[in-house]
């Protein structure tokens, strides 16, 4: 074992998790216990719930991470997973809570009713969960590969049968508790991060930082003219300032780390990408199902606003962590480059610089905190996937006299299945940074449940065969570009793949929902719908 004392601290935040996990069983007694903890959480702990359940490996790990290696472009990320909030809030958080019940198909099937809707809102909830399962457990593998030392596979099979585990154990009351207490720990992990990295290296002035990034190159372009420096006589390495001057110096056409445009090349995958962010909350369904944990319109906004506060905070937190990080670990980050690990050095950037900062007990305090990260979003995703499973399909369609105890078994059955699929897809996409694949989850959100909810409680001439195409349009749109941009394919029929899919499919969604929706007429249950859904 590589980092014993981290590994500890790490293991009993861990085993804190799953007793949690376990003691909440005893409120877990019924569907409607296990789907949404029977409506019973106050709007205070749902809002650190939120938080928790938001802040997943992508904004740790993954968004710090990629700021250390490219600069500014990457907290376009960070801007974009925070206002998207805001327009929850204002949009959505009401009308979501007084029209649904459990998921996002009871939306959807209160206006228009349908066991076809129940299926297609399960199928893509599963399609949006899987996929966003995959970079927390990307995360979770490297954190316990750096700890460990083990081989990548067996840890991310270690992370995986933890994060099922804890469903089985819990169900939402459990996941509720756990993901406000991990939201707690993963702010004060981030802000302790903020704080060591003034002190230690900026004389305590955060300020600092950012005036260091705009005299410093970021790594993926300093890596590129790495040998044009002049050689260093033998047996002398770089230090981090004079390799980060050494490089501006030599090489003052080269961007800086606030330079826009390193990342993200052009307006089309720059609009692209903070679509989807905006939107990109709206289709979530692990996010969407906490506002169904509280009992009404008003909690649920409530907790949205305490979510945001908690948001501004530890993005901009982020942003200094991001810099202060590209710094300190500037000749390691050009040297992971160019071993060819841009995901471990996106990914393991702030666990490293925990390290760096105070050895394995900061390494440990940080793990945990990434850890809780990725286990509550993991938890959240898992929840929300097999509730739609138990509650749309197998209650709602194929078993409707079901007991509770039958459809609770099968929501864990489902959590544990969607695990294993999602384990398997993590090996596959080990090397990607956890923050492009969660806003490659977003684009795909943004392209199918976004409009189809938001046009289904404002707008009453939506039609059910208008949610069913957007549905079907937006999930083919957004996934073929997904799938081919992981594959390295630059064209689908002579359009460019772009760094997310959103463009494509939210405009491929809209025209097909309202297109359809005026050449039709089953507008449901329009009235009464409206009604509740508005109701103060």
């Amino acid at each position: 074992m590589e980092n014993p004392i981290a590994f500890t601290i790490l293991v009993l935040s861990l085993a804190a998790v799953v007793y949690i996990s376990w003691w909440s069983k005893k409120f877990t007694s019924t569907t409607t216990d296990f789907y949404v903890a029977g409506g019973k959480i106050s709007a205070r702990l749902n809002g650190w719930a939120m938080f928790g359940d938001y802040c997943s490996a992508a904004s740790f790990l993954g968004v710090a991470g990629a700021i250390a290696l490219t600069g500014i472009d990457s907290w376009w990320v960070a801007i974009g997973f925070f206002g998207a909030w805001i327009f929850v809030l204002v949009i959505l958080a009401g009308p979501l809570k007084s029209a649904g019940k459990f998921t996002v198909g009871d939306v959807l099937v209160s206006r228009f009713g349908g066991s076809s809707l129940k299926f297609l809102a399960m199928a893509t909830t599963i399609v949006i969960g899987t996929l966003y399962l995959v970079p927390q457990i990307v995360g979770a593998g490297h954190l316990f590969q750096l700890l460990l030392g083990l081989d990548y596979n067996v840890t991310v099979v270690i992370s995986a049968v933890i994060m099922g585990m804890m469903v089985v154990l819990g169900g939402m009351m459990g996941t509720t508790y756990n993901q406000a207490i991990q939201g707690v720990i993963l702010l004060a992990a981030m802000l302790i991060l903020l704080v060591l990295t003034a002190i230690v290296h900026f004389n305590a002035n955060p300020v600092g930082m950012i005036t260091q990034a705009m005299q410093t190159v970021p790594p993926t372009s300093a890596v590129t003219v790495m040998g044009q420096l002049p050689p260093l006589a033998e047996g002398q390495e770089w230090g981090a300032l004079a390799l980060a001057q050494a490089v501006r110096e030599g090489f003052q056409n080269l961007p800086s780390a606030l330079t826009p445009g390193v990342s993200v090349p052009d307006a089309m995958n720059q609009f692209s990408l903070v679509l989807g962010l905006l939107l990109g909350v709206a289709g979530l369904p692990h996010i969407l199902i906490r506002f169904y944990t509280v009992k009404d319109a008003r909690d649920a906004k409530k907790g949205a606003e305490l979510t945001i506060i908690g948001l501004a905070v530890f993005y901009i937190a982020v942003l200094f962590v991001g810099y202060g990080t590209m710094t300190v670990l500037y000749p390691y980050l050009i040297e992971m480059l160019e071993a060819g690990q841009r995901g471990r050095a996106t990914n393991m950037a702030i666990p490293l610089i925990g390290m760096e900062l105070g050895g394995e007990v900061v390494l440990g305090v940080i793990a945990a905190g990434a850890m809780a990260a990725m286990l509550s979003t993991s938890v959240g995703l898992l929840i929300s996937m097999s509730t739609s499973l138990s509650h749309d399909v197998y209650s709602g369609v194929l078993r409707p006299n079901s007991t509770d105890r039958e459809r609770v078994l099968f929501a864990k059955i489902g959590a544990g299945v969607l695990t294993i699929i999602a384990l398997f897809a993590s090996i596959w996409l080990k090397d990607q940074n956890v923050a492009i694949l969660v806003a490659m989850c977003f684009g795909i959100a943004s392209s199918t449940f976004a409009p189809v909810l938001i046009l289904s409680v404002w707008w009453k001439g939506l039609t059910k065969e208008g949610v069913i195409a957007g549905l079907v349009v937006g999930l083919a749109v957004s996934l073929t570009f997904t799938f081919a941009r992981f594959s390295g394919v630059p064209e689908v029929f002579g359009i460019r793949v772009l760094g997310n899919p959103a463009l494509y499919g939210v405009i491929a969604s809209v025209t097909a929902i309202v297109v359809v929706s005026l050449a039709t007429k089953t507008r449901g249950r329009v009235e009464e719908f409206m009604a509740v859904a508005h109701r103060s």
